[in-house]
């Protein structure tokens, strides 16, 4: 019995540019709002989410773009004490479900334990935690969204050791 090819993703991964930082923008928005937030919601996230080419400079931020160029996904880190926080991880609705999500996320994880981090910390929407428990993520708790204090978002960590 021979074995299957397995075909390659229709898209890569590449570091985001600055000139894309209003793309990304509306992607995170787009991706938010598939949970069925309200538009109030979703307009008090805006100003949390909103990227600028400055930030995109100052932080590493990766896009899963297809071969068209067409932005599916991206995620970005951001410091955290004892590791590395997985930031704005988003995918475009059109792509969930196309293997976008888990080819970011091992993406990360590479890229985590490159730059030498043992453990990366997750801040979740409380919709995508099943995701981040799929891909093998330990929940540690939760914390107060900066959105609205009296909702609580799932705090998942990830151990970086080689395995």
């Amino acid at each position: 019995m021979t074995a299957e090819p397995v075909a390659a993703p229709a898209f890569a991964i590449r570091r985001a540019r600055p000139d894309e930082a209003q793309a990304l923008t509306e992607l995170s928005l787009r991706s938010k709002a598939v949970w069925g937030y309200e538009p109030g919601f979703l307009a008090r996230c805006r100003a949390a989410m909103t990227l600028t080419p400055q930030k995109l400079r100052a932080h590493p931020f990766y896009v899963a773009q297809d071969a068209g160029g067409i932005l599916l996904g991206f995620y970005s880190f951001e410091p955290e004490r004892g590791g590395v926080g997985l930031d704005m991880f988003f995918v475009e609705p059109e792509a969930i479900g196309r293997g976008v999500g888990r080819a970011l996320w091992d993406h990360a994880v590479a890229a985590a334990r490159a730059l030498g981090h043992r453990e990366m910390v997750v801040v979740s929407d409380p919709n995508a935690a099943g995701f981040y428990q799929r891909m093998g993520c330990r929940s540690a708790g939760a914390v107060p969204s900066e959105i609205d204090p009296a909702r609580f978002l799932p705090v998942f960590r990830y151990g970086l050791e080689p395995r």
